[in-house]
């Protein structure tokens, strides 16, 4: 079994690594959803972000990626959150464990259906 130290260092690494991704990816969406209704955006973005480049953004795989993105950083802040202030061995490992199931399953499952409609 991993120590704790361990475990926080694996979790403060995955909000490191995804908080970039994700800031760039909620940008993303929130520029092309404003492209979708205003026609500055494309004035603003020197014309890259067009309303058909906004709607191809804004529907189609970067909202499922920035919502990965989304849960796996979470699931390194709870983390974090959880070795860092849960002094209880056992309270600290039930709520680990929730959190996993919870934000490091079920979430990412649900995205999958719901981007994916098709498929289930």
């Amino acid at each position: 079994m991993l120590g704790r130290s361990l475990r926080a260092r694996i979790y403060l690494l995955l909000v490191e690594c995804t908080s970039i991704p994700l800031l760039a990816g909620l940008y993303l969406l929130y520029l092309s959803g404003y492209g979708l209704t205003r026609a500055c955006v494309e004035k603003l973005t020197l014309g890259l972000l067009t309303r058909h480049n906004s709607m191809l953004i804004h529907t189609g795989i970067p909202p499922y990626v920035v919502g990965l993105l989304a849960a796996l950083h979470a699931l390194g802040g709870f983390g974090l959150m959880i070795c860092r202030r849960v002094r209880s061995p056992r309270l600290s490992l039930a709520l680990e464990l929730l959190n996993l199931i919870l934000v490091g399953m079920l979430f990412p499952i649900q995205l999958t259906i719901l981007a994916f409609p098709g498929a289930a």
